[in-house]
């Protein structure tokens, strides 16, 4: 029977060759489509997973209310203190390391990234594979070094290395262990492993990503209640409780939770998943609709042939398998076609989304592919099969065929869904691109652009003493215009803060975030100063400096809401007066303001309001950047001679430059995944939908071709003619922008709430959504339309 059924599926498929290809083609872009989208969805939701336990491990993270911020750093001390509370099984540490010097191999020089300190119990945490060596030993001895396998390859050209030694400075590393390189679907990113330090009681830096392992049915509320407590307690005796809060990170929540400050590596995003989802299911939807309303107006052409069957004795069941099988039939060669779309585009794509996807058939994900295709092709097919199973063989032969208003209704109905989704995808495209233009525009008070950094300088060698030798010889470089010291990469975040108090009593010991500057910061930096001047190299006192035994002293410039924080009624009135803090030795630091300054978004634009922010030429962080506005056409050539006069001044000959406008830009990466996957997928909606138009066009024509030969005959146009038959299709059209509008304006609105800053939605894009959509329908059913209005009547009505 099987056999039967699927002989005929082929020779309809021979008959009815327009439907057919509109069918597969429709189906298999939408499967195409949506299989990519299910990849990067898949992988994304996904990470962590594999890890040992990881449904019971849980990362701690902090917020500091004072300054806005959240991060997934926390006082390792105090945590090994704290790990003898009820329902905390161990405690991990990945402790962060300054980067140090190069690392030299055969008078080489190698800059290596992300080296962090652990325990010997790391494999507890994580699934490490390891290549060579003894990863634990490695752990538990003071000069030894584990590196991953592409660190390996890099620093000797080999993966089997142990025993090997490579230079850091004075510091001599041997080689215990090579690990393969972390997965991508892993939070978790580094390049090395050395031995962590050991626990001391210094409960205030903020030195580790901390793992917790959660006994099973504890109460993780409760637990961070506790741990809340005692962290304050130890971290920050006698402080507001407000000042930090702690909380409880699931490990497989991290990577869609987490936030852009001091992450391992950039996070994904939990909207996009959503909205990938979305899409996924939008698409096979779309390309079901178009088949589903073909078969149906397909079911004229093919109502003898289920009259003839009946009237040979083929029962209900029958007819019905014979139309399922043609429609399985179809959408698995619609899948095959699918494939082949998503091997051809998959390397795009994985530029586009920054992923290495790979589509495993022989998978789990596999196996659910090929599940979709089979429901699909059965929902698809359903409707049809059942519609035409249902006509009465009497009626068909005598030719006393009607079409069904059941039938009208559901071609009508999934029309105009498809019209509206083409409509709010529209609509949403061009407002997510409007809002990232609108966030990559606005003014962060401070300049970006044409501007270049290099990182990981030690701060001794720029910001504890002004290094105005290496200054100079760097400003020398031809193409560099400015060249300065800053201790944070501004387009990220903050990396440290103060406690202030002011001589007025406003402040008092109030957190504040802090940016460590040289001379000429303003120029430098292009921050607007709104009173005051900025620290100059004529008055030496701008600088760190200690003017007597136990006392420190700089000069200050505030940003503009830190400057009425503190109590000054203008920025003119905070101009001379002081502010008081503890240095790094506990010396009384006393900071002077010189200058007010605008207000500067350090981050992200999602920020409520720019943060108060104090800028000194001092810093508490180990490591500083070296900021230069440059001529960006010469930067090859920049970069060339800059590691030269590193090299020589500091000994760093693998300078790290970064470009700030990248980095800014950066800030919003997922966002613009997000609008670049609306957009893209926007036009293939659009392009099902002239699929499914074309094909009901055609047989709209082919069925009214009397009609049409009889108005030819009285006279009508040809334009008149088209807009007749595209009368039905505008119609349907205009209902979906009824629909489609006030859905599309709140989703949109909820999506545009994350964001602090936002623009409003135009009435006008709506109504070019809506009048693309109704011109791109209008020229489709046109495209068929104007051939049936030049057929020849004679030919049409030789019969009447």
């Amino acid at each position: 029977m099987l056999h039967n059924y699927l002989i005929t599926a082929l020779r309809s498929f021979g008959r009815h060759k327009l439907h057919f290809i509109l069918n597969v083609c429709g189906l298999g872009i939408g499967l195409a489509a949506a299989i990519l989208i299910a990849l990067y969805a898949n992988l994304e939701g996904n990470y962590d997973k594999q890890q040992p336990g990881s449904d019971r491990v849980w990362r701690v993270e902090q917020y500091f209310s004072q300054i806005g911020a959240k991060v997934p750093l926390a006082n390792q001390n105090v945590l090994h203190r704290l790990s003898n509370l009820p329902g905390i099984q161990a405690v991990y540490v990945l402790e962060t390391r300054p980067a140090g010097d190069e690392f030299r191999v055969n008078g080489n020089s190698f800059k290596l990234d992300a080296i962090m300190g652990a325990e010997p119990n790391i494999r507890e945490l994580m699934n490490i594979e390891v290549l060579d060596g003894n990863l634990e030993q490695t752990l538990a001895a003071p000069d030894a070094i584990a590196l991953s396998r592409s660190n390996a390859i890099k620093l000797f050209g080999a993966e089997l290395i142990v025993g090997k030694t490579l230079q850091q400075g004075e510091k001599r590393w041997t080689v215990g262990a090579v690990f393969a390189d972390l997965p991508q679907n892993t939070h978790f990113d580094f390049n090395g492993l050395v031995q962590k330090s050991a626990f001391s009681d210094v409960f205030r830096n903020n030195n580790g990503y901390l793992y917790l392992r959660i006994t099973p049915g504890t109460d993780i509320g409760a637990l961070t209640r506790e741990l809340q407590q005692g962290y304050l307690e130890l971290a920050y005796p006698g402080a507001d409780s407000n000042i930090v809060t702690l909380s409880l990170e699931r490990l497989t929540d991290i990577h869609l939770n987490g936030g852009e400050r001091f992450e391992m590596k950039t996070t994904g995003s939990r909207s996009a998943i959503y909205i990938c989802v979305g899409l996924s299911v939008l698409l096979v939807l779309l390309a079901g609709f178009n088949f589903v309303n073909m078969s149906i107006a397909q079911s004229a052409r093919r109502a003898k042939e289920v009259g003839v069957r009946k009237a040979m004795g083929a029962g209900k069941g029958q007819i019905v398998s014979q139309f399922l099988t043609e429609s399985v039939l179809t959408t698995l060669i619609a899948a095959l076609l699918a494939c082949v779309l998503v091997e051809l585009s998959l390397p795009w794509f994985n530029q586009l989304v920054e992923r290495e996807l790979v589509l495993n058939y022989l998978s789990v994900f596999g196996l659910g592919m090929l599940a979709v295709v089979l429901i699909t092709g059965l929902a698809a097919g359903a409707y049809p099969a059942l519609f035409m199973a249902a006509f009465s063989a009497k009626r068909v032969l005598s030719g006393d065929l009607e079409r069904g208003k059941t039938a009208i209704a559901v071609r009508k109905t999934l029309l105009t869904l498809q019209s509206g989704l083409s409509v709010a995808l529209i609509i949403g495209a061009v407002l997510l691109q409007q809002q990232l233009q609108y966030l990559q525009t606005l003014p962060v008070g401070y300049r970006h652009e044409g501007k270049i950094q290099v990182v990981d300088i030690d701060s001794s060698q720029l910001m504890y003493t002004q290094n105005s030798q290496l200054l100079e010889r760097v400003r020398a470089i031809d193409g560099i215009k400015q060249v300065g010291v800053v201790d944070i990469d501004i387009t990220n975040s903050f990396n440290s803060s103060m406690e202030l108090s002011s001589a007025n009593g406003v402040l008092v010991s109030q957190s504040v975030p802090l940016i460590g500057m040289g001379m000429d910061a303003t120029k430098l930096m292009g921050l607007e100063l709104i009173a005051g001047r900025d620290f100059s190299n004529t008055t030496a006192s701008d600088w760190f400096h200690l003017p007597r035994e136990g006392e420190a002293a700089a000069s200050a410039l505030l940003t503009e809401s830190l400057a009425r924080q503190a109590g000054f009624q203008s920025p003119e009135e905070a101009i001379g007066q002081t502010l008081t803090t503890r240095d790094g030795r506990d010396n009384l630091f006393t900071l002077t303001i010189v200058g007010v300054v605008k207000d500067i978004r350090v981050g992200s634009a999602r920020d409520e309001q720019a943060a108060p922010i104090i800028i000194c030429g001092y810093t508490v962080n180990w490591y500083s950047r070296l900021v230069m506005e440059i001529d960006m056409q010469k930067l090859p050539a920049i970069r060339d001679e800059l590691g030269t006069v590193l090299g020589q001044a500091i000994n760093m000959y693998a300078p790290a430059l970064e470009v700030l406008s990248q980095n800014y830009a950066a800030i919003y990466r997922n966002d613009a995944k997000i609008v670049q996957l609306v957009g893209i997928f926007s036009v293939l909606a659009i392009v099902l939908a002239c699929f499914g138009t074309f094909g009901l066009a055609s047989f709209s024509a082919l069925r009214r071709q009397k009609e049409v030969s009889v108005r030819k005959v009285l006279g009508a146009s040809r334009i008149s003619i088209v807009n007749l038959l595209a009368k039905e299709f505008l119609t349907l059209v205009a209902i979906s922008v009824a629909l489609a509008f006030p859905l599309t304006f709140y989703l949109v609105g909820d999506w545009l709430a994350n964001f602090n800053e936002r623009i409003d939605q135009s009435l006008w894009i709506y109504l070019l959504a809506a009048t693309a959509v109704a011109a791109i329908t209008w020229v489709t059913v046109a495209s068929i339309a104007f051939k049936a209005a030049s057929s020849q009547p004679a030919q049409i009505l030789r019969y009447e």
